[in-house]
């Protein structure tokens, strides 16, 4: 039996459950991940114990932080722990000891970002009071990946970090140092339109917000050093799948071909997902497993996670939200988007994490991108989008993007 003729069984699940039709929503939501660092020495704040002579850990700065807010520290089903917060968010960790604040969906674009500075704010001033910078860069700019050890020790990380292993570094320094700004906007009556509209969205969102040129001491050459990573750690799992096939066939296809990166045979080889399907030794939990490790510019996940972005400083956030709020959900801008952009494809992602808004034809669309996206941002609504928000979100496209410029090129 070949990987396409099982073809059939896994489009539908896609269809249905990655791609389905959510309406005239707009609920949005984000992922935010920050890099503890100790503030002093620029050292990999440890999450667990802290360092001899030293009493500083991530876990029990948050745990303190945490108590006097009302958090609740649980336990995930693989032991992590985490912390859910009386508003809906929850406070998570990586397998480097990154922390990641996740929303709940709400239900504008503003909401969204006070609840960000509600958390964001204090939790910012109280680590740098215990001597802890929560960095907001996409990669450590102070450790090489030899100094960043795996700090969440499961059996789903350990199988990663094999797999990754074997293919080079950039795949274990995207799990152990890396930190994004990641956006989740409702997929819509259209989700495979609007899936592709960001799809082709991702080389103008790296370039636009490109904030990791430094790593481990020194300048990369790559304005966005965490997007190149991304790159190079494993084509399979990464990118824009298939740009010039309708969405549920070109992800089924790229999930089918993308390595099982969580089993090997009895030789210790890895296969693709579909061979191990074509050949009966595929069940539907280990179907599910192998769809959270993809990882390509924007995951379908019945809502749509876009993943172009690198961390941002907290001042910054509106800039992307209110992007992408305005680009998406005012349907004539979007329709003016989608005339504008060609496909994006994995030469373009590379030069826009090489060059940023220095690549001319990524930063002469990235103007008219900025243009459409506060007009479709404006037009939405006060009760959407407050003036507040729209005006931060405007400051930090004259000071960077407007003079062709991204974040890396003022660090």
């Amino acid at each position: 039996m070949t990987v396409a003729m099982t073809l059939d069984r896994y489009w539908s699940f896609v269809r249905d459950q990655l791609f389905r039709a959510s309406g005239a929503t707009r609920r949005i939501g984000a992922e935010i991940e920050l890099l503890p660092l100790l503030a002093d020495s620029g050292v990999v704040c440890p999450l667990w114990q802290p360092l001899p002579g030293d009493g500083r850990s991530t876990l029990i700065f948050v745990r303190a932080f945490g108590a006097t807010r009302g958090w609740s520290e649980l336990r995930s089903s693989k032991g992590a722990p985490y912390f859910a917060l009386p508003t809906g968010e929850t406070l998570t960790f990586e397998p480097g000891g990154q922390l990641e604040l996740c929303s709940p969906p709400f239900d504008s674009a503003s909401e969204l970002l006070a609840h960000v500075r509600d958390v964001l704010e204090p939790l910012h001033a109280a680590a740098a009071d215990a001597g802890i910078q929560l960095a907001s860069v996409g990669i450590d700019p102070c450790n090489d990946v030899g100094a960043a050890p795996l700090q969440l020790d499961s059996d789903r990380y350990r199988r990663m970090t094999s797999y990754f292993e074997r293919r080079g570094g950039n795949g274990v320094r995207m799990m152990r140092q890396t930190a994004a700004t990641q956006i989740s906007v409702d997929a819509g009556p259209d989700p495979c339109g609007r899936w592709r509209l960001l799809c082709d969205l991702a080389p103008y969102l790296t370039a636009i917000f490109a904030n990791s040129s430094r790593y481990a001491g020194s300048e990369t050459g790559y304005r966005s050093f965490r997007a190149y990573c991304w790159r190079s750690l494993d084509p399979s799992r990464t990118g824009i799948p298939y740009p010039e096939v309708e969405a549920p066939e070109a992800y089924t296809r790229f999930a089918l071909e993308a390595t099982d990166m969580m089993r090997v045979d009895h030789g210790g080889a890895y296969h693709s997902f579909g061979e191990w399907a074509a050949n009966g030794a595929a069940s539907d939990a280990q179907w599910e497993t192998h769809l959270t490790t993809l990882f390509p510019e924007v995951r379908p996940r019945g809502h749509l996670e876009v993943r172009s972005i690198d961390a941002l400083p907290l001042d910054a956030l509106a800039a992307p939200i209110v992007l992408l709020a305005g680009l998406s959900y005012h349907e004539p801008t979007a329709r003016a988007t989608r005339d504008l952009l060609p496909r994006s494809d994995e030469a373009l992602l590379i030069r826009a994490a090489r060059c940023g808004l220095r690549d001319e034809e990524l930063d002469t669309r990235a103007q008219s991108l900025v243009t459409l996206g506060l007009q479709g941002a404006h037009a939405l609504g006060q009760s959407y989008l407050a003036t507040r928000d729209i005006d931060a979100a405007q400051a930090f496209f004259d000071r960077f993007t407007r003079r062709g410029h991204s974040p890396a090129d003022e660090g």
